[in-house]
């Protein structure tokens, strides 16, 4: 048996050797140019017999061999159809995110920080102007706890007039129109 198979893998070098090819059917049948074959050669990677021709079956298992250990795409670079996806990913999210501020879904930064600033300020002036108006009728006070029930009435007054103060809608518009004239500027 091994005399046989010994002579089995002669024959079959034998027949690897007589199926010499030219460049043009290496680079038919991997897909490649020519030159981009005559590279393979000069790199080592697949074997050249003699000028213009190669051993199919060796050629053939050689760039097999160096495709499957080559790495598909280089470390640190991303496939091209994964950046067309990312890309395509990106513009969908952007005219999403344009399409929302259109219908009134989303609202820039700026202007929900003057709105939050505008609402502060309100606070702060009322609460600010508070000592001012209950001091006197406090002074005229006898007990502490008239003094509390004077401050409490107040506060809540404050308290309903900042809630059921100006249409916060209106006001949104007017600190939009405000943002949208400065950023035109």
């Amino acid at each position: 048996m091994i005399a046989k198979s010994a002579t089995t893998d002669f024959a079959s070098d034998a027949a690897d050797a007589a199926l010499m090819v030219p460049v043009s059917t290496l680079a038919n049948v991997f897909d490649l140019t020519t030159r981009r074959v005559q590279q393979l050669a000069a790199d080592g990677i697949i074997p050249k017999a003699e000028r213009g021709r190669y051993p199919l079956i060796a050629a053939v298992r050689a760039y097999l061999d160096h495709i499957r250990a080559a790495p598909e795409i280089p470390a640190g670079n991303m496939d091209p159809a994964q950046e067309r996806a990312r890309k395509d990913r990106a513009l969908a999210i952007n005219t999403e995110i344009k399409n929302d501020i259109a219908i009134g879904k989303v609202v820039s930064i700026e202007v929900v920080i003057s709105l939050t600033v505008a609402m502060l300020g309100r606070v702060r002036n009322k609460l600010l102007s508070l000592p001012t108006r209950v001091a006197p009728r406090a002074a005229i006070l006898r007990s502490p706890s008239e003094v509390q029930a004077l401050l409490a009435a107040e506060v809540d007054l404050v308290l309903i007039e900042l809630s059921t103060g100006p249409d916060l809608a209106a006001e949104a518009k007017a600190v939009s129109a405000t943002v949208d004239a400065i950023e035109e500027a």
